[in-house]
């Protein structure tokens, strides 16, 4: 086995981890038909390699916050010296470097519309070799990155991954701020740490650190995400779409966005595109296809310009060599 390559046996670990990243790995022996040993190595092997990775992150921006997307174009020589410096801050979560009319792509996260502006108009147009920014207002989110799968269990197979264990009965109803963001912290380090582990980190029992994560999880106030180096994957194209479209068809989108299994984010936007799409494929000659496929899903909708990522530099906080695989490095999520 390659160290810098997935086969099928791997591909189906990070699905069924996509699905519930904590599951034990004797349930996964059942499912997957390889003992428990085995595919715990093969997960260890191929997180060191950097080739896929759990995060764990906050639910979503609060009820006042904001999810923007914003092009950056910049100096033909100072592309990664600017994206590097956009990594570098804890706002922006992911970075794709895209070929197009914009050097890159960001997700930024901010608390609210002052955030915003601030971001918009000050911070960002700053960042050496810059030349310009647009910012696209996420208004609602239609699929999320943690909704794609690999896409390489059956079925049954998927049916036998048993969901996150509810919330004891008589658990806190509550968990507190700081002990929320310490597991995300260490969950992000290592999302399948032993509750065991993780409190003799947090010195708390094992009891508490289970049931806070069961609560946690079960409020959507934490989100444990496995995500793959995409030009390692068996979905190694990603292409970001920006359309423009009647109302009645961005409302309907989210139940159209859900029947293809492609399509690795969605949300509707104020500004020139009012849907903004991101999508893998497995060849470069599928590209033009997929494009087609949306234009015959979404009625009346146009694709009015879109831009090929060359490579993911940032990913959920996590920075990606130019492999794109996970290189250690980790800038925290708010």
């Amino acid at each position: 086995m390659q160290q810098n390559s997935l086969d099928k046996l791997d591909l189906q670990i990070i699905h069924a981890l996509q699905i519930e990243p904590r599951v034990a790995w004797n349930v996964l022996s059942g499912v997957l038909g390889s003992d428990a040993v085995t595919l715990s190595r093969r997960w260890a092997r191929i997180e060191r390699a950097g080739l896929a990775w759990i995060t764990a992150a906050p639910g979503g921006p609060d009820p006042g916050g904001t999810l923007a997307l914003v092009e950056f174009v910049c100096e033909p020589d100072a592309v990664l010296t600017a994206a590097d410096a956009a990594a570098a801050d804890a706002a922006i979560c992911s970075i794709d470097l895209t070929a197009g009319r914009r050097e890159f792509i960001a997700t930024l996260v901010v608390r609210d519309d002052a955030e915003l502006a601030e971001y918009a108009l000050n911070r960002m147009g700053a960042i050496p070799g810059v030349r310009s920014v647009r910012t696209h207002v996420v208004n609602e989110m239609l699929r999320q990155g943690a909704d794609w799968t690999v896409d390489t269990l059956g079925p049954t197979q998927r049916r036998h991954i048993p969901t996150p264990r509810p919330p004891r009965a008589g658990s806190a109803k509550r968990i507190g701020t700081a002990l929320t963001a310490d597991l995300c912290r260490l969950l992000s380090r290592n999302g399948r740490a032993t509750c065991a582990a993780l409190a003799t980190e947090l010195g708390i029992s094992a009891q508490q650190v289970s049931d806070a994560i069961a609560r946690l999880r079960h409020d959507g106030s934490l989100v444990l995400r496995t995500d793959v180096a995409a030009c390692h994957s068996n979905w190694p194209i990603a292409t970001w779409y920006f359309i423009q479209a009647p109302a009645a068809t961005v409302i309907g989108a989210r139940g159209v966005l859900d029947g293809m299994p492609t399509v690795q984010f969605a949300g509707s936007a104020t500004g020139p595109f009012n849907l903004i799409v991101a999508a893998g494929a497995r060849a470069k000659q599928e590209v033009l296809h997929l494009e087609a496929e949306l234009e015959l899903r979404l009625p009346h909708a146009r694709i009015m310009d879109r831009s090929v990522v060359l490579r993911r530099h940032k990913h959920l906080g996590r920075l990606l060599d130019a492999s794109g695989r996970a290189n250690g490095q980790f800038v925290p999520l708010r």
